[in-house]
């Protein structure tokens, strides 16, 4: 039995793909860990769909069915990897230039949704564009190249993105984020000519793992029990919030939340029922007020979310959300009636003159006003 250098390299791919996968685990409910999610399982997609494509082409016969269907399914899927490329690397960036930054989303956009398009028309319709099969044998469609060559000036997009928009890039993640679009690229240029070897997606497994390595798995500003933002990440992300805000380019509002009466479940259930239940909770903050939050947890069990939602409405529900979804797991774990949540909000006011430390002190000093004012009422009541 002979081995083929494509089985070789595809395997150690999926493996290298699974092993990411199996590490990269709480910070999958952050937008940066969620795009980077997508790029993995898009990958392995597509280093599987690869694999079943070269073995109906080698079997021939009614396995042909296979190398169609992985065929069409890396043809349909392949731009997807750019795109949430694109989203990935733009969730490292701060909030200025986002009407710029956002023609380029539009674009790569289009790119997908036009490539699904066109690849359905081909194989429905049997222009033999791209690819097609005579009998048993595989064929690149006239259109197989030209189509490469786009792929390829998109990938090298990607690269052009970063370089444009570098300054809006943190500082810490700027370096290594030209890793993914330049071996992506290195990886199209050899898999273009030399078909007998899975090139491509190897290379853009080989980036996500430098990704990985350098900061997705060992990220100083990112929290390691719940996946969110760490204090010095969350001020960080408070600065340059602030700054957009204060040349005009978008407000937001920040929502603080502390986990009332918590040592009670410590007490009662252990230490590990409490780092769930505060896992837990940093989940519930994510979906009540959306992926595009930034969610720190400033200490303990005290969280802040900063969203660009303003109005009170729209605050008040994501509240209520969080309230509702913390009641429902509370009755479901059998915790204390006394967990709870306090909470302030606030939308930011761009002429405040003060650092993210100052900004976040004044929230923690609103919060702590709101605790002694609830204080005084139930003892006045009493």
């Amino acid at each position: 039995m002979v081995i083929e250098g494509w089985q070789v390299n595809n395997f150690f791919t999926l493996f290298l793909i699974i092993l990411i996968l199996l590490f990269h685990r709480r910070s999958t409910r952050v937008k940066t860990g969620r795009m980077f999610t997508y790029i993995l399982i898009c990958t392995l997609v597509l280093v599987v769909a690869d694999t079943f494509a070269r073995i109906g082409e080698n079997r021939g016969g009614t396995y042909i069915i296979i190398a169609f269907l992985g065929n069409l399914a890396m043809f349909l899927a392949d731009p997807l990897v750019v795109l949430f490329s694109v989203i990935y690397i733009d969730c490292w960036m701060d909030e200025k230039n986002k009407k710029q930054r956002k023609v380029f989303k539009v674009i790569f956009q289009f790119f997908a949704i036009l490539n699904i398009v066109l690849v359905l028309a081909d194989q429905i319709f049997g222009f033999k564009w791209f690819f097609y099969f005579d009998r048993a044998d595989y064929n690149r469609g006239r259109f197989f190249m030209a189509r490469a060559i786009v792929l390829a000036l998109f990938i090298f997009l990607v690269t052009v993105y970063i370089l444009v928009f570098r300054k809006n890039v943190l500082t810490d993640y700027r370096r290594t984020l030209y890793v993914m679009p330049v071996f992506a690229l290195i990886g199209t240029i050899v898999q273009v000519f030399y078909s007998g070897l899975n090139a491509t997606y190897a290379a853009g497994a080989l980036a996500c793992l430098i990704i990985f390595i350098s900061f997705q798995s060992n990220d100083v500003n990112m929290d390691s029990l719940t996946g969110v933002l760490n204090r010095r990440g969350f001020d960080i992300r408070l600065e340059q919030l602030m700054s957009s805000s204060a040349e005009g380019e978008g407000n937001f509002s920040a929502v603080m939340f502390n986990i009332e009466h918590f040592k009670d479940i410590n007490d009662a259930y252990g230490h590990e029922e409490g780092d769930g239940a505060i896992m837990v909770f940093s989940d519930m903050l994510v979906d009540a007020f959306g992926e595009n939050c930034q969610v720190g947890r400033i200490d303990g069990v005290k969280f802040c979310v900063l969203t660009e939602k303003t109005s009170e409405p729209e605050i008040k529900e994501g509240i209520r959300i969080v309230k509702n979804s913390l009641n429902m797991v509370r009755k479901k774990c059998g915790w204390s009636d006394k967990i709870g949540v306090r909470y302030i909000y606030e939308t930011f006011d761009p002429k405040l003159d003060v650092s993210a430390a100052e900004y976040r002190r004044h929230l923690d000093d609103l919060m702590q006003k709101k605790k002694y004012g609830e204080e005084k009422t139930q003892q006045g009541e009493t």
